[in-house]
Order: structure tokens, then C-alpha cells, then sequence
């Protein structure tokens, strides 16, 4: 029996994108045939074989920060160049499978010739494009701008023959907007144990920190304002009066890093938070395991509050507490004595958080054994079994 073919187009580095990745190796366990589009940083080849993926970088990187405009058309220039590139791949070596991720969901219209030739057409989404574009998008354009969205969202949803997408929230807008049930399947963020195994020699610390151990609070991801890092960042400055060697690692990448530096230094606060670079995501297991607290302060600003970010999943996975923004999507997944919600507004309120569960250790104990419970049927063996069943599904048809 010969082995399926899975495509897969990303605009993002690929090594450096949890969800692709995760889905194309859990591809590759299934034996399936993996081939991956993806976008090229400088120091990176354009061909090379990770982990048994074929990996195909065009000659394009990203920037964040850009406007709107510039990010439409380098979504345009992708598009073209990911398109001729699966195309020719396709007549060579047919696919019975391509995965696109968005944004932006039009970027499915690359598969274009290799559906029209047989292959069936997934759209993973990510994230829903009308709220992110009203977030993201000022001015007297704003209403064009959703409107657009909201348009090329509904043809690329039609045009994709099954729809993936990250959790609950999402799939609700999805279905209130025309989307058939049947045609959507939801595979989670889930934290995958072979990148983030539990170090035994690591457990979570369940003790007040010390001027030889400092108490960590740490982000990773992307920093943009909706991410609401800005909130932390003020949270520290008021609780580093109650909690001694309070600090704040932030691994990321973004347009916002200039402006949280920034205030890191107007309120006074530039030792206790500290800046790193993005890293693979084999790396991303030792952030973790050095902190003592997770936090996720984002915005509740109509896309933010349906977001479950990958990083939830890591924190539940490799045993930490974690402190979050009150939204619809965090109170989707864990009970109310499993994680610390808080008013995305009010700093304050997060650095009341902070302050109690440094005061109180064995109640960081009970968040992280009561959200390791709530996470057991979303771990990432069951949704990769999931996705492999349904890559297996549509080839058939």
C-alpha cells in the first residue's frame, strides 16, 4: 500500500512553528510522507530533512511590525511562490493531502491546481481573521479591512474540503458563520511529550524564593499589544515591594518588544525583567522548567479572549502554575481552582496574584495538580491520533 502524501504551507519559519510542526511530525509517526513550504531566514538552507519532514523554504522572511498593506502583499508574494512551488511538487510525486495553515486563510488558494488535480485541501486555522484584522487593523479603514477578512475567510472555508482549527471558541464562530459541523475537526495546542518531557531533577519549586533562587515569572510566544505583556510588566513593578527577587523572563519575537523595553525602564523595572530571543522548540522545555509561574496577560479585546494559546498547554504539561487574563477561552479548559484568572485591565490584579501564590506555596501545589487533571483528555497522544485519522479519512476520498 503506497504512503499517503501530506503537503503542508506555512507562512513561518517551520522549526520555529509549534502547531505545524507538531502536526507534520505526528504525520510522520503515522508513516506518512511529509513535505513542507515554508518561509526562509538568512542563516537557514533551502532544503533540509528534520526529524524525516522535507522541508522547502522559498526565498521570503518576515518582519513584524510592517503595515497592514505590506503584510497583505508579502501574504500575495507567498501565496505565488508557495503555489508554484507545491504545484510542480505536486506533478511530480502526486499529494493526496495538503495542510495549509493561515493566516492568511486565502493562502489555501496556493493548493489551487493540486486540488483541481485530486488532492484534498485542509485549512488549519489558527487564528479567525475578522476578529484579529479588527484588532489589528486603525483607522477609517478598519470596516474595509473586516469586511475583507470576513469575505476571504468565507471563500477559503468553502473551498477547503475539511477545516482544522485549536479549540472551542473558534469552532463556535466557525459554525455560526455557515461553516457544516461535520466539516470541522478540532486538534488543540496540546504540548507535545517528546519536546516537553516531565524532568524529573526539575520539579516545580513549592518554596518562597531567596536571594540565592530568584521567583520567576515567565511568557514565551509572540509580543504584540493584544498580547498584553505591558500588564506583567506593571504587575512587577507593584509586587516587587512584597516579593523579593521577583523577575520576568520574556523569550519572544515582535513589534512590541521596543515598547515593553521601554517601560521596563520608565517604571524602574529593567533588572527584574529580562529579554531573550525566540528559540526552537526543543528549547523551550528549559525555559519552562528554570520558572516558577506562567503568565498569560492577554487583552480581552474580541480575538484575544478566544484564544488558547500553545503555551497554556505547556505550562499544564510541565507542571506549573499559571496566572491568566479572565477570558471565555481560559475558563473553556481549566476550573476555577486550577489557574489564577484576573482582570486583564487592572494590573493590580495581577500582581495581587502574584503576591499569593508566593505567600502561599501549597496552593501553587493545587493549581498545578488540578490543571494537570483538567489537561489529561487534551493531551497530545489523543489529538495526534486524531489528526492522523483524518489525514487518513480524506485520502481515502
Amino acid at each position: 500500500m503506497a504512503k499517503i502524501h501530506v503537503g503542508i504551507i506555512t507562512f513561518d519559519w517551520f522549526l520555529f512553528e509549534p502547531r505545524a510542526r507538531r502536526l507534520g511530525e505526528a504525520a510522520v509517526n503515522a508513516g506518512y510522507t511529509v513535505d513542507v513550504i515554508c518561509l526562509r531566514q538568512p542563516h537557514e538552507k533551502s532544503y533540509e530533512i528534520s526529524n524525516g519532514i522535507h522541508i522547502y523554504r522559498v526565498p521570503m522572511n518576515r518582519q513584524f511590525g510592517r503595515p497592514l498593506l505590506i503584510s497583505i502583499l508579502s501574504w500575495c508574494c507567498f501565496l505565488l511562490l508557495a503555489g508554484i512551488s507545491i504545484t510542480i511538487k505536486h506533478l511530480r510525486s502526486h499529494y493526496d493531502v495538503i495542510v495549509v495553515h493561515n493566516m492568511p486563510d486565502f493562502l489555501i488558494f496556493a493548493a489551487l491546481i493540486p486540488k483541481l488535480l485530486g488532492a484534498k485541501v485542509v485549512l488549519d486555522i489558527q487564528d479567525v481573521s475578522p476578529e484579529l484584522m479588527a484588532v489589528k487593523a486603525k483607522g477609517g479603514l478598519r470596516k474595509i479591512v473586516v469586511w475583507s477578512a470576513c469575505w476571504q475567510e468565507r471563500i477559503s472555508t468553502s473551498f477547503a474540503d475539511h477545516i482544522v482549527t485549536v479549540g472551542w471558541p473558534f469552532e463556535e464562530l466557525l459554525l455560526s458563520r455557515g461553516v457544516p459541523h461535520e466539516k470541522i475537526t478540532i486538534i488543540l495546542n496540546s504540548a507535545d511529550p517528546r519536546l516537553f518531557p516531565i524532568a524529573p531533577d526539575s520539579p516545580p519549586h513549592f518554596d518562597k524564593s531567596s536571594e540565592e533562587r530568584p521567583f520567576i515569572l515567565m511568557y514565551h510566544g509572540t509580543v504584540a499589544a493584544r498580547h498584553g505583556l505591558d500588564t506583567a510588566i506593571r504587575a512587577v513593578a507593584i509586587a516587587r515591594h512584597v516579593v523579593p527577587q521577583l523577575r520576568l523572563d520574556i523569550k519572544a519575537r515582535g513589534e512590541h518588544l521596543p515598547v515593553l523595553k521601554k517601560l521596563t525602564v520608565e517604571l524602574g523595572v529593567s533588572d527584574q525583567v529580562m529579554f531573550s530571543e525566540v528559540c526552537p522548540c526543543e528549547e523551550v522545555s528549559d525555559f519552562i522548567v528554570h520558572g516558577d509561574i506562567g503568565i498569560i496577560p492577554y487583552r480581552c479585546d474580541g480575538f484575544m479572549e478566544l484564544l488558547l494559546p500553545t503555551k497554556v498547554y505547556e505550562f499544564a504539561w510541565m507542571k506549573r502554575p499559571m496566572i491568566a487574563s479572565d477570558t471565555h477561552a481560559m475558563r473553556s479548559m481549566f476550573r476555577p481552582e486550577s489557574i489564577i484568572l484576573c482582570d486583564p485591565l487592572k494590573p493590580e490584579s495581577f500582581a495581587d496574584a502574584i503576591v499569593d501564590l508566593y505567600e502561599h506555596p501549597q496552593k501553587r501545589a493545587r493549581l498545578v495538580a488540578n490543571a494537570s487533571e483538567d489537561y489529561i483528555p487534551y493531551r497530545w497522544e489523543q489529538m495526534a491520533e486524531r489528526y492522523q485519522k483524518l489525514l487518513a479519512l480524506l485520502s481515502k476520498n
